[in-house]
């Protein structure tokens, strides 16, 4: 519930940190968990020198911080995710334990868990506490300062 501030400003509500329903789970070998930002709004966004919007989304093991998997499309739509998954997963053999991700929109997550299914299971992050899932985040992070803030 929105309340008044000072000066009658109207202000929301402070977000609290969700809890996680299943334990941690901790990366102590190769291909145990692989973590991955499947949040469309989290993916990584530039554009090209014609002006046209590009994004990114990236996926690691959290052990060796090996990049398994970078999609760089104008649009990503679960489809795409779950068919470069699908590739990785052949090459790769997925992770043995969990898919670590935040939890993003409803039609990207229903694929994700139709594929996980049978596979491995999945990890989702509460929304606002995206330490727990650092690794993606600090690749981000690398990615956009070492390659996609620079200017033609």
């Amino acid at each position: 519930m929105a309340r008044r501030g000072i000066a009658g400003q109207i202000r929301s509500p402070r977000k609290r940190a969700g809890v996680s329903s299943i334990p941690p789970i901790e990366a102590d070998a190769p291909n145990v968990v692989w973590a991955i930002d499947k949040r469309s709004h989290r993916f990584q966004f530039d554009s090209t020198i014609d002006g046209k919007a590009i994004k990114i989304a990236s996926m690691a093991d959290e052990h060796t911080r090996e990049s398994m998997l970078n999609i760089v499309e104008r649009s990503i739509k679960a489809e795409l995710l779950v068919g470069e998954l699908k590739k990785v997963f052949v090459t790769a053999g997925g992770p043995l334990k969990v898919l670590r991700m935040d939890i993003g929109p409803a039609f990207i997550f229903q694929a994700l868990q139709q594929f996980c299914d049978h596979r491995v299971d999945m990890s989702d992050i509460p929304p606002g506490t995206t330490w727990n899932n650092g690794l993606i985040e600090s690749f981000n992070n690398w990615l956009w300062k070492e390659c996609l803030n620079r200017n033609h």
